[in-house]
């Protein structure tokens, strides 16, 4: 049974029960109170017109899962129905699944081995699980171009396994006909989280975390050449905020990612802009938050659907401090869902998956 969740406040999963005014609590209560519910009520409406969308939309989504002692890949359809476990290898962990623009195959990470014979490498598949190939051993962050011909990912020289989960440089092409890897023209980028391509293929979009000057920004990435424009500043004096893992929508205009309070930590929201590629330097304005929780729950791993109307993103409890914290690619994150939100219906918000075993990284999948 997929859960609605109408104006949430998801520190509780349910609807907000009272609405903000400047009216004269002692007078109107009674007032206040049905102001409240026909907003509830209304806000219901919109959740279960929402779920009806997706049980008809034809795209599925791909995603990461901690079940029985393994990370698997798990493909559901748009409202979270009919779950399917597309890998099944107990010897093996998947995780960070991305797929195709055609939605016939997958990107993905495979961690093999044990111990310091631990290996983590990039490989692909058809979406049935068969046809595993290797794209590139001690491989990091891996995604698609625009026309499914090549996979970008990038490297962490010297570690067969991750110790430090935001540490990689430079950027591989991998030619999926051929087999064959060129790197990218910038030799110093570094730190690269979550990257994806603007459809035209020339501007890469991604967090730059600890590296190349950068502490927790979104930054854009010249495809073809060296320059790197800084389109978000996490921290600033403005904003107590940080940004991270951003997608770029389908039809190049509109970018998401996730944001949250840094200081205070009152709130996570997931967050979008429009995105100008044409100008020499791309730029983001328009900021708008389409999705609030209250801390300690976090948003994260958001990613725009083929045709542009919804976002999954991946919702949980921040956890421990003590160790890596559940967004972090291979970390368990007991009680991670994915949910799914209309941007143009702010708030508004289903939850397709209910088991909690650390599902994140969610990427649609294309249906004709």
């Amino acid at each position: 049974m997929t859960r609605y969740g109408a104006l949430q406040t998801p520190a509780t999963g349910k609807a907000r029960r009272a609405m903000h005014g400047r009216w004269a609590v002692p007078v109107v209560c009674g007032v206040l109170g049905l102001c409240a519910l026909c907003t509830t009520a209304l806000a219901a409406d919109e959740a279960a017109r929402l779920h009806e969308a997706l049980a008809a939309c034809p795209f599925k989504i791909v995603y990461e899962s901690y079940r029985d002692n393994n990370w698997e890949l798990m493909i559901v359809d748009a409202d979270g129905s009919t779950p399917v476990n597309i890998t099944q290898t107990p010897a093996i962990d998947e995780l960070y699944p991305h797929a195709s623009p055609d939605g016939s195959k997958v990107v993905f990470l495979a961690d093999e081995g044990e111990g310091a014979a631990r290996l983590r490498n990039v490989c692909f598949m058809d979406l049935d699980g068969t046809g595993r190939t290797i794209v590139g051993e001690n491989g990091r962050q891996p995604f698609w171009s625009p026309d499914g011909k090549a996979i970008a990912y990038a490297r962490e020289p010297g570690v067969k396994y991750p110790s430090d989960p935001y540490s990689n440089s430079g950027l591989y092409l991998y030619d999926v006909e051929t087999g064959e890897t060129t790197p990218h023209p910038n030799p110093d980028l570094a730190g690269l989280l979550n990257p994806c391509l603007s459809p035209d293929g020339n501007w890469i979009i991604a967090s730059a975390i600890r590296a190349m000057g950068y502490n927790e920004s979104i930054v854009a990435v010249e495809a073809n050449g060296p320059k790197i424009i800084e389109l978000m500043r996490s921290c600033s004096d403005a904003e107590d905020v940080h940004q991270c893992r951003p997608d770029i929508g389908p039809d190049g205009r509109q970018v998401a990612w996730g944001t949250g309070n840094t200081r205070h930590k009152d709130y996570m929201w997931v967050e979008i802009a429009d995105v100008d590629f044409d100008l020499d330097e791309p730029k983001v304005t328009s900021r708008r938050r389409v999705v609030r929780v209250d801390y300690p729950l976090q948003t994260y791993h958001v990613d725009w659907s083929p045709d542009g109307k919804y976002i999954v993103y991946a919702q949980g409890d921040e956890g421990t401090r003590m160790q890596p914290a559940g967004y972090v690619i291979g970390k368990k994150a007991k009680g991670w869902d994915l949910w799914v939100v209309d941007p143009s219906v702010p708030n508004v918000t289903v939850q397709i998956t209910h088991d909690g075993l650390s599902n994140k990284e969610p990427d649609w999948i294309f249906v004709e």
